[in-house]
This record gives structure tokens, sequence and C-alpha cells, in this order.
């Protein structure tokens, strides 16, 4: 980074991740850059200080600030926060450190994977792929450690950004970008669903290979749109024009028009996991992988924590934790995936409404709900799904246990709450954990 004026403002992972590559920057190439910091989070500034002693703290009224270069920012950062107001009116640039690592690996393929759902999934399975291809390669950004903590100058980076993270990229050049779907998310964030969607669409403003899903109307939309300009590096995923998968065959109408027999897959069961095959499948393909050396890696995937994780069988009865499934259609899509469901559901809504549940809850042969949202869900469900009432997901779960030994036929117990975890768990994860802790114990 040539600027010699750089703010950071977010000291969590991201910034100290920021702070640590300027600072052994300055150590390498003998610059003097001058580096402050603020975090609107004492306890954040705390912790950054003990841990870089060396670092200057300075509140944005601190008439330093008007006089940067550059502001890297944290992505969690609302872009309604006065830091951004400051910089537009002293003309500083805003940056990330996604945009500090692309810059630092001019030389590297980027393959960027965004969407509203499935992104991890695939990140990882396009990873583990070309793992077991013995490609140089590494994964990062919104998935693993800090993305300037990756090993530099691998051939290939495959970075799973969300919506804020795109927000933050001024010059990105792609050679694969992947938008799996769009569907209602932090619409807190970005003030509308249209500008969610054009933070997301983001990705495609460059001549690389684009990859879209058609599941869903807005990205189908945009694909539309995406096709009329004549561009021809454009594979639909779930299209009849692209690459098609479903339980056990991926159809090829894009690289090699033909039909591939796959197993279905325990790791990666549901529609939406089709789509993440797909996916990962075509990006594969178009760095020159070949089809059966795909499939034969997908059905080694092992599958992410949390998301549509198989956990086990007892007495019958199978568990899967999708405790990452925080919004609806996340949750519908796992639901549609099985059969005689007992849903556990709930936490902290996040949606207007619960209406993309859609024709999943057929699916449903009983709720158990918990957490904040517990009572919305139930006035939703009143009259068209069976459910029960609890004050937390450990109640719900040994409910649900008990429901499905004494009816005695095969049953499914999922957790997909539909909603964030804040009310009572730290996050996603520490929510997953602890629905495995519960299975762990009955085994």
């Amino acid at each position: 980074m040539k600027e010699k004026r750089i703010g950071i403002f977010g000291l969590g992972v991201t910034g100290e991740s920021v702070f640590t590559t300027l600072d052994g920057a300055d150590k390498v190439d003998g610059t003097d850059k001058e580096i402050i910091c603020w975090d609107d989070s004492e306890d954040n500034r705390n912790r950054f200080q003990t841990k870089f002693e060396h670092s200057t703290l300075a509140p944005l009224s601190s008439p330093e600030w008007s006089k940067l270069d550059t502001i890297i920012i944290s992505p969690g950062i609302s872009k309604l926060h006065e830091v951004f107001s400051l910089a537009a009116s002293h003309n500083i640039l805003i940056s990330s450190d996604v945009q500090l690592f692309i810059d630092n690996n001019p030389d590297s393929e980027l393959i960027i994977i965004t969407g509203t759902n499935g992104k991890s999934t695939t990140t990882a399975l396009i990873g583990h792929i070309l793992t077991c291809s013995g490609i140089d390669h590494d994964i990062g950004g919104n998935i693993g450690p800090a993305v300037l903590s990756l090993p530099k100058n691998k051939k290939y980076y495959v970075l799973e950004l969300s919506s804020f993270q795109i927000d933050l990229l001024k010059k990105f050049e792609p050679a694969i970008s992947v938008l799996l779907n769009l569907t209602p998310d932090h619409i807190d964030r970005h003030g509308s669903f249209d500008k969610y969607c054009a933070a997301k669409a983001r990705i495609f403003d460059n001549d690389g290979l684009k990859i879209i899903g058609t599941n869903s109307d807005k990205s189908k939309e945009l694909y539309e749109k995406l096709k009329k300009t004549g561009d021809k590096k454009i594979v639909p995923i779930s299209s009849d024009e692209g690459i098609n998968c479903t339980s056990d065959t991926i159809t090829d109408n894009f690289f090699d028009r033909k039909s591939y027999h796959m197993e279905t897959l325990v790791n990666l069961t549901g529609v939406h996991n089709c789509e993440n095959i797909a996916a990962a499948f075509a990006v594969c393909r178009a760095m020159g992988l070949k089809a059966g050396e795909i499939i034969q890696h997908i059905k080694s995937f092992g599958g992410l924590k949390h998301r549509m994780q198989f956990l086990g069988n007892i007495e019958n009865i199978s568990f899967y934790n999708d405790s990452k499934a925080t919004n609806t259609n996340s949750a519908a899509s796992s639901i549609s995936s099985l059969d005689n469901v007992l849903w556990l559901a709930g936490g902290v809504f996040k949606e207007d409404n619960l209406k993309p549940l859609g024709n999943s809850i057929k699916n449903i042969k009983k709720a158990y709900l918990f957490g904040e949202s517990k009572l919305l869900f139930a006035e939703y469900l009143e009259g068209i799904a069976e459910y029960k009432i609890y004050d937390n997901m450990e109640k719900a779960f040994y409910s649900a246990v008990r429901d499905a030994k004494i009816e005695g036929e095969s049953a499914n117990i999922l957790l997909a709450p539909a909603c964030t975890s804040l009310d009572q768990f730290k996050n996603f994860e520490d929510r997953g954990e602890r629905f495995i802790q519960l299975f762990e114990a009955i085994k």
C-alpha cells in the first residue's frame, strides 16, 4: 500500500489482521506509515492495545483522521456510521482488508463466491476439490481465518464474500465470479432488498466468467439481464442452459453437454446443496479439471458443521444440524429435503414474515418452537402444522426425541431455526454445538 497516512476503523479480527499486515510491510520495505486506529467498543480497544502496544489509538474527533489518505474499515461497520461521512467530507479513500489482500497478491487468480445462502459450503467444496486435485490454492474471506492471514502468492484464491465485503471493494478482477442466489437479507444494512441485490451483483462488473444461480427470482432476473448484454461467459446454475444437479446426476449443458451419474450424498442433501454442487462443478470445469475427477472428489467431501450436518441415526430417528439456516429461505430448503420432519425453530427473527417457508411446511410433522420468536412462529403455523412452545432449545430437543420414540416411525429431527441466535447463544456455531452436545448425550 503506497498511502502513507492510514486509519484502521474496527479493531476485531479484521482490524488486527490489517494492522499486522501494514506494520509488517513497514518493517520490510522501510516505509514510514502513519497508522491510527479506533473502535467504538472499549473492550476491543483495550484488547487491541494490549496486543499491539506500539499502536496509536485516537477517536474520530481527533484532527488526525481528517488528514488521512485511506481508512480501512471492517465490513461489519454500518454505512450510516460517521466514519463514512468523515471520509467523504475530506476526500479520503475507503478501503478494506479484502481490497488490501487483492492488491498484495496481483499475480493470483481470484474466484469469488457470494449469495444469500450456500456460500461457505460452495467455497469449502471447491477448496476440497482443488486440494484433492493438487491445485495450488487457498480459501478465505468470510470463511476461516482473516483473509490477510492467508499465505501470499497462491495461484488461486477462492474467496467467500458477503455483501458487506463486496460493498467495500473498489478494484477487483476475478477470473470467476459466482452468485448462488438472492433472497431478502441484511436489509437493515443496505436499506432495501434492491440495494442488497445491487451490492451482490457488483461481482459481475468485470470480464471474467460469471456463474449465476437461477432458482431465486432476483438472481434469475439478473441472469436474464446479463444475457441480454451478449456476454458469452455466463453459466446459469439449475437451468437447462447451464449446469443442473439433482440428488444423483449432474447435467452439463455448457462445457461438455453430457450427464454424469453421482451417488446420493448424505453430507450434501437437499435442493440447496444441489445448487452448491452445480456451482462448484462449474467453477472446477472452468479451471480445466475433468468432470469425472470433480465428481469423485465431491463424493469424498465431508460437509461443513452446522450446515445440514447429518449427526447420525438413533432408533430410526435421524438428526440434522442446520444451525446456519438463519433465514426462512434457507430453512425451507432444508425442510423440503426431508420427510416426516420434527422441526426445531426459533431465535431472533429478522424478516418481515414467514411466507418464504411456503410449501416446505407440508414436510413438517410437528414444530418445536423456542426463543424470542416462538410466539410469532406459533401464530403463523396455527391451523397449518402442529407445534409446541418451549423456553429454550434443550427442552424443545428432548420433547422432539420423546415424541419420535412414542410414535415409533422413522423421523428426522431437524434444527433449522430460520432465525439468528443472539437471544440465547453467542452465534449460530454456539447454537449448533449445543445441538450436537444434546445428540451426543442420548447416543
